[in-house]
């Protein structure tokens, strides 16, 4: 005879919903332009602007200095604190489009080496 339980089991959580990825047509014609213009001035190629572009869609939805209120991610690539010196003018760049996409370049490059890495890992993990 089997023992009877005495506690009760957690009800079972359904499955996620099925993460979709968001159209790179929701950024604004203005962050887009910005990105353009950051990716000028940092050197970047055009071959990068659609993941970028990509990328900024996912974390921001091109919304200037966007906050997320579970963290201290912010602005148009979501950089966390320790990242805001990756910003031009470090926190005082939030705000400011050009040199908020000038920020993630930075990050993406420096840890990803090319938007399209940063990409892909970002597909699999759903952050980068």
């Amino acid at each position: 005879m089997a023992a009877k339980h005495l506690h009760s089991h957690r009800p079972v959580k359904g499955a996620k919903p099925e993460w979709k990825a968001k159209a790179p047509g929701i950024v604004p014609p203005g962050s887009q332009a910005a990105l353009r213009e950051a990716m000028q001035l940092e050197g970047v190629s055009p071959a990068e602007f659609n993941d970028l572009l990509w990328i900024m869609a996912q974390e921001s939805a091109g919304v200037v200095n966007v906050r997320n209120g579970k963290s201290t991610a912010r602005g148009l690539f979501q950089l966390l604190h320790a990242q805001y010196s990756l910003n031009p003018n470090g926190e005082k760049s939030f705000g400011n489009a050009v040199e908020e996409c000038q920020g993630g370049i930075h990050y993406i490059m420096g840890r990803y080496h090319t938007a399209s890495a940063a990409r892909i890992f970002w597909e699999k993990h759903h952050w980068y």
